[in-house]
């Protein structure tokens, strides 16, 4: 079973070691774990790095562990579905990752990345709220909505 506190140790040690001088790299973040929580048995959160945020899913037990890199895996959350990809890391093993961010180097710090974090996860387990009311093709042009 892989530990947040083991996730954020093995991305820390690849920001201080082959992710040093890249120009991808946000020197304003750090390796940071947001949110994570119990989620069908698994933790669940956000992973902050210099380089890339994701939405994180460690397993509780070897759940994933026939599964292969880079197939995807359809997770049902309450605002709907959304698929992960298997990760395997050579020192944690596998575990399910979606990328939220492909490059942080537009954010300006630490406290910014972190509330985007906090606010995805929130978003992710917010039931999607229903349409009021049908819009016809019509109104659709014209700006008008169905009562």
């Amino acid at each position: 079973m892989i530990g947040v506190e083991q996730l954020a140790k093995r991305y820390r040690t690849i920001s201080e070691t082959r992710m040093q001088g890249l120009p991808i790299v946000n020197d304003k973040l750090g390796v940071e774990t947001v949110g994570f929580r119990d989620w069908q048995g698994h933790r669940l959160g956000v992973l902050i790095t210099p380089w890339f945020m994701n939405l994180i899913a460690l397993p509780a037990d070897d759940h994933w562990s026939e599964c292969e890199q880079g197939e995807l895996i359809s997770c049902e959350f309450p605002s709907g579905n959304c698929e992960l990809t298997v990760t395997c890391d050579e020192e944690l093993g596998q575990f399910l990752s979606a990328i939220l961010f492909r490059t942080v180097t537009d954010f300006p710090d630490q406290e910014t990345a972190r509330l985007v974090a906090e606010e995805t996860l929130s978003k992710l387990f917010e039931e999607p709220v229903a349409p009021q009311g049908k819009v016809s093709r019509r109104n659709i042009f014209t700006g008008l909505k169905a009562g």
